[in-house]
C-alpha cells in the first residue's frame, strides 16, 4: 500500500518540478513496500541509493530554476536540499551496516519531511517561478 500519494495540492504548477515530485514519490512508494515485505538489504540499499541518486538530480533541477531566476529563498533552500541529502546518505550507512530498524523508523521522517517540503518550501518557489512566468 502507498504510503502517499500525488494530489493536486501538492503542485507547484511547474510542469518538470510536478513530474519529478511524483516520480520521487513513487520512488518513495517503491521504498516504503520493500520495507514492508522484509526485502534483503542489498535490494534495499539498491532502492535507497537510487531515491538518493533521484532527489540529488531533483535538487539540481530546482536549484538551476532558483539561480536563473535569482529566487530570494536560495540560501534558506539549498540549506534544506544538503540537510535532507545528507540525512539520506547517512540511512544508505545505517541501512549498509545492516541497521535496518533505525532506519525504518528514519525512512518515516523522511517521507513525511518530503510531503512537508513539497507543500512548504516548493509551493513557495513555484509561485516566485510563476511570476517569472515559469510554468
Amino acid at each position: 500500500m502507498p504510503i502517499f500519494s500525488w494530489q493536486d495540492k501538492y503542485s507547484v504548477n511547474v510542469e518538470e518540478i510536478d513530474l519529478q515530485h511524483q516520480k520521487l514519490i513513487e520512488l518513495v512508494n517503491n521504498l516504503h513496500s520493500s520495507v514492508e515485505s522484509r526485502i534483503s538489504k542489498n535490494k534495499l540499499e539498491q532502492l535507497l541509493i537510487e531515491l538518493v541518486k533521484f532527489t540529488s538530480f531533483h535538487f539540481s533541477t530546482e536549484e538551476k530554476y532558483m539561480k536563473e531566476y535569482n529566487f530570494p529563498g536560495f540560501a534558506e533552500h539549498y540549506k534544506v536540499h544538503t540537510d535532507l541529502l545528507e540525512h539520506m546518505n547517512n540511512l544508505v550507512s545505517v541501512v549498509s551496516n545492516g541497521k535496518i530498524p533505525t532506519f525504518y523508523s528514519d525512512y518515516d521522517i523522511s517521507s513525511d519531511w518530503a510531503l512537508a517540503h513539497i507543500a512548504g518550501h516548493d509551493k513557495l518557489l513555484g509561485k516566485f517561478l510563476n511570476s517569472k512566468n515559469v510554468y
